[in-house]
């Protein structure tokens, strides 16, 4: 009730004090954001990212706008993981499938969708993603506020700078930037 009443200017009805020490409200004034420039891609436009587990582009980073969310495109070739099965502490993903199938793994869920399907994975939900067709994919991929905006380019400088080629190097470096993120990796739960 004093916070409503410190909402409402701290006035009780015929605009006495409500009977607080509060301050009232009323001379506070909220300035706007100032305004961003808009992003407009069209395809195959954003910043192409050399991370070594599929192709990806950042569209947009948390830096573009006030909600401070992260927009890629990957692509996840035929026959290939896309994600193994994680949990993501600081995010909830989001994925629009643009082109081809994808299996999305959600807990103890499994579900194949094709190009226009939609898929939200909460944070703190264990999920994985994979394209077992004999066709490339390409998936939109949001996230939320959180700790993943840069994910996929720390991982391509590291294996740059570290002169990672073997799987099991890279697979090193994904895990480690992505417990720095928050990010969960758990290969015991890799679908048969």
């Amino acid at each position: 009730a004093a916070s409503a009443a410190l909402l409402m200017g701290g006035c009780g009805s015929g605009g006495e004090s409500a009977g607080t020490d509060e301050t009232e409200a009323t001379d506070i004034a909220l300035e706007p954001a100032p305004p961003r420039e808009a992003v407009i891609r069209d395809a195959n436009e954003g910043d192409l990212i050399p991370f070594p587990l599929h192709p990806a582009r950042s569209l947009a980073g948390p830096d573009t706008h006030e909600a401070a969310m992260s927009f890629f495109e990957i692509e996840v070739p035929a026959g290939t993981a896309g994600a193994p099965p994680h949990t993501h502490a600081y995010e909830d993903e989001f994925f629009y499938v643009r082109e081809g199938r994808i299996t999305f793994m959600a807990g103890d869920q499994r579900r194949t969708i094709g190009a226009g399907g939609f898929v939200l994975l909460p944070r703190g939900g264990q999920h994985a993603f994979w394209n077992d067709t004999e066709d490339d994919a390409i998936l939109l991929l949001g996230t939320s506020e959180g700790e993943f905006g840069d994910f996929f380019d720390a991982v391509a400088m590291a294996v740059r700078e570290e002169n990672a080629a073997r799987p099991d190097e890279i697979g090193a470096i994904v895990g480690r930037l992505g417990a720095a993120r928050g990010i969960a990796i758990d290969m015991s739960a890799v679908p048969a």
